[in-house]
């Protein structure tokens, strides 16, 4: 059952592998399982009774000051080659981490050993990354499974604080065993949603987490889980990283982005299904990532993302210098693709693609860029 737990505005601060971070509060959001009782107001001296083996996240009082913005502390967020899929670890600058996506399964039976290969390279990767500290929180966009087909690996072999997702398709394989490990290791479960917009991580007048989802569903989202995407903006000082998941055409016009956005992700693998005018003008990107399969590998066969429309729309948006170039796809139909469809696009030296660049590793102090590690 879904309940609508309504959480107090407690300064607190979490602590993380030992280290403890910055106060923060919570707002309202859905959490599944549990009846919800109201909280009383806390004091300044309140302490959760959470043992730290029974929760990763023990909740303790913050004794730490407020820091100035872009006082040396450092967000990184990741982009993990995943293939046709994606994965991206953000590095919050009080130590915490949020994994957005989690990459296909590797048994998906149409993928073979491109998403086998790909699902051991992103659990790698993140044993390297996280270095011992859990993920806080894994927000998944949307159930298809180049999205959510790796959760149950990733909820198996990392501490988790929390699991997000939009709620829907819960009958479905993936969503199915993505939820299930979750109960299995005592993640917390909360749908985020047009009724319940909260996000399951508090900030503070620095950081602050902002789930992006319309004040309802677009009527494709019936029949299309792409448009039921729940994005995610996280902003730090100057700096900001737009997560929109496969929001396509319909999602796009509903989403209010609370402004411009330094970073995007750029919706459904650079589709042209997504990334409208209209949204590019709203969202004014100052830099974005395309994840993506490489040309005629594992399902990138089927869909030829990206397409070279996007790529010199986003490229003319982003300026910087043309020196880059992308290969997307310009032919008519993926389905009877020739060689001579792909073509290598001029682009923008502030887009990166995952299909050409590998893993993306991208910093910022909160100054309003991003740079390449």
């Amino acid at each position: 059952m879904t309940r609508s737990v309504p959480i107090p505005a407690i300064r607190y601060a979490l602590v993380l592998a030992g280290a403890t971070a910055i106060a923060c509060s919570k707002p309202t959001l859905s959490r599944e399982g549990g009846d919800a009782a109201a909280a009383p107001e806390a004091s300044p001296a309140f302490t959760d009774a959470i043992a730290p083996d029974e929760s990763p996240l023990a909740i303790v009082p913050s004794a730490l000051p407020s820091l100035p913005c872009g006082a040396g502390h450092r967000m990184k967020v990741r982009f993990y080659d995943v293939g046709q899929g994606l994965a991206a670890l953000l590095e919050l600058p009080d130590g915490r981490h949020i994994l957005v996506d989690a990459g296909d399964s590797a048994h998906r039976s149409d993928c073979g050993d491109v998403c086998t290969a790909a699902n051991h390279h992103l659990i790698a990767r993140l044993r390297e990354d996280l270095g011992g500290a859990p993920i806080d929180l894994l927000w998944i966009t949307h159930p298809h499974s180049d999205h959510i087909g790796g959760a149950p690996d990733v909820l198996d072999a990392f501490r988790v604080g929390a699991y997000a997702d939009n709620g829907r398709d819960t009958g479905k394989a993936e969503v199915r065993r993505a939820r299930s490990a979750a109960q299995t290791h005592g993640v917390s479960l909360y749908t985020v949603d047009p009724e319940h917009p909260g996000s399951p991580l508090g900030g503070t007048a620095e950081l602050t987490f902002t789930p992006i989802v319309p004040s309802k569903w677009p009527a494709a989202c019936a029949h299309d889980a792409n448009e039921c995407s729940i994005g995610l903006r996280v902003d730090y000082c100057a700096s900001s990283i737009l997560f929109t998941g496969d929001a396509e055409h319909a999602e796009e016009g509903l989403l209010d982005t609370r402004g411009p956005v330094t970073l995007l992700q750029v919706a459904h693998h650079g589709s042209e299904t997504s990334t409208t005018p209209a949204f590019l003008s709203r969202v004014k990107p100052r830099y974005a990532v395309i994840s993506s399969g490489k040309p005629k590998e594992g399902l990138n066969r089927e869909y030829c993302h990206p397409r070279a429309l996007i790529v010199q729309r986003l490229s003319r948006v982003l300026g910087g210098e043309a020196s880059k170039t992308t290969v997307a796809f310009d032919g008519l139909r993926c389905d009877r693709a020739k060689a001579s469809d792909w073509i290598a696009v001029p682009s923008s030296d502030h887009l990166w693609a995952t299909a050409r660049d590998g893993d993306i590793a991208l910093t910022t102090t909160g100054d309003g860029t991003f740079l390449a590690q």
